[in-house]
């Protein structure tokens, strides 16, 4: 069974009732298969198959450098998305990528953006040094989603640098497809998702560089990541390489030099340690040159992966960036967020402990994150005076939907929504039975198929 706790959104008129179609759940209460449904026997060998298929294929779970690799966790459950919520959940979610990269757009020529973000001044230099900032785009960005239906489903973060986890789930959603299971979800009629395919992301990014020149003369690709990052993403992305005839070099962005022959790349860098960026010059002055060329171009990345750009798609004092049908699709869309001393003060913050959640512009892998609830009044009260704290993220407490896995054990699920060149090419979630969400958290994946099919003319790498 499926529950959800109403979203507390802080927002006058905000609710179902504004919303149309509000009562619309997201998950198709006909199509959904666990160890509840009568199906369960079956869902439990095709399970066991799905499993082995991860260890065969090295699908790795999120892990810290230095903590032991385990294989990537999957639960016994899957369900399709409604036929009546998934069109309109994939036009406001292009919608509202669509806003951020008009934050992204706007940034460089816009001073209280720019005072607002604060992005660290190691990044703002090259941001500012991005040739043609009107023209940037988000060409990849993955969104988290909290809610049941379309009434209260609401944005909770969007991550353009990392598509280890997209990669992971197209794979296993193409594992229960291919397992026991397979003739039942013929029967749903949900078509193959673009991120199913076993290259779909070696061949965009092959299909990227051609768009923009890079000549296919064998050269190897460059997979750049920080000394401390977690590379086993970039690991599925060099055997997705591999398998299109081309060699993948992993490195950190200072080895440039190594591979002068590079022109064409992919770089992971969430901005949370900034220590290694001053040995980047020269890899940064070739992204701005673009003699190498890398999706997100670091105009559009260091932007968007602050998660204050929430709070600027939902502070009114920034709704003068934005159409009026983009207000529209920020105001569906995105939940109450501020700036913790910058459109909210601490005292509303504390006095709001139950509804609020403090995070820090750059992190992940849900480190940084304080939600009020959790806490009792006097922790919060130091959680939200903390010096350091001062500028964080200020978000209104989402609540996850809720499914009940057959043995007694609730979780608690998101929506992850993968957009690559503008288009929606998927969709997965992970659940948890505590309220953090995120892979390295240790929660687990839980397929979701789409009920119609998804445009994936933009991401077929031509064939």
């Amino acid at each position: 069974m499926y529950t959800q706790e109403a979203s507390e959104t802080g927002r006058p008129g905000a609710g179902k009732a504004s919303v149309a179609g509000g009562d619309v759940p997201l998950v198709d209460p006909e199509r959904r298969l666990g160890d509840a449904s009568a199906l369960a026997p079956e869902v439990r060998r095709a399970w066991r198959q799905v499993r082995e298929r991860v260890v065969a294929e090295s699908l790795m779970q999120v892990a810290q450098p230095g903590e032991e690799r385990r294989p990537f966790p999957v639960l016994p459950m899957l369900a399709a998305l409604h036929p009546e919520a998934e069109p309109e959940l994939r036009r406001r979610v292009t919608g509202v990528v669509g806003c951020l990269e008009q934050l992204v757009r706007q940034y460089p020529a816009d001073a209280e953006l720019q005072e607002f973000l604060a992005v660290p001044p190691l990044l703002h230099r090259w941001i500012m040094e991005e040739p043609g900032g009107r023209e940037l785009t988000i060409d990849y960005c993955r969104l988290d989603l909290l809610g049941s239906d379309l009434g209260d489903v609401r944005v909770l973060e969007f991550n353009p640098s990392s598509p280890g986890g997209v990669i992971s789930s197209g794979m296993l959603t193409r594992f229960w497809r291919e397992s026991s299971l397979g003739p039942v979800l013929a029967d749903w009629a949900a078509p193959p998702a673009p991120f199913e395919r076993h290259d779909w992301f070696a061949r965009w990014l092959l299909e990227y560089g051609r768009e923009r020149g890079v000549p296919d003369n064998g050269h190897p690709i460059g997979l750049y990541h920080a000394s401390r990052s977690t590379r086993f993403e970039l690991d599925q992305v060099q055997r997705q390489l591999s398998g299109c005839g081309r060699e993948a070099m992993l490195m950190r962005p200072c080895e440039v030099g190594r591979a002068d022959g590079v022109e064409l790349g992919y770089f992971k860098f969430i901005p949370i340690e900034l220590d290694e960026v001053p040995q980047w010059d020269r890899f940064c002055a070739r992204l701005v040159e673009g003699t190498i060329v890398v999706p997100n171009r670091l105009g559009a990345r260091w932007v968007a992966e602050n998660k204050l750009c929430l709070a600027a798609l939902s502070d009114p004092r920034f709704r003068r960036l934005f159409h009026g049908s983009d207000a529209a699709q920020l105001d569906t869309l995105v939940p109450y967020s501020r700036k913790l001393g910058d459109g909210i003060d601490e005292a509303e913050v504390i006095r709001r402990r139950e509804e609020l959640v403090l995070k820090a512009p750059y992190s992940f892998h849900g480190k940084d994150v304080h939600i009020g609830g959790e806490h009792d009044q006097r922790s919060w009260e130091r959680v939200v005076s903390a010096p350091g704290h001062q500028g964080w993220l200020v978000q209104e407490r989402l609540r996850a939907g809720a499914l009940n896995a057959g043995d007694g054990t609730p979780y608690l699920h998101d929506l992850v929504v993968p957009v690559l060149g503008g288009r929606v090419i998927g969709y997965s979630s992970r659940a948890n039975t505590g309220p953090l969400l995120n892979g390295a958290q240790g929660g687990g994946a839980y397929t979701l198929f789409s009920p119609h099919p998804l445009d994936d003319a933009a991401h077929s790498g031509g064939g």
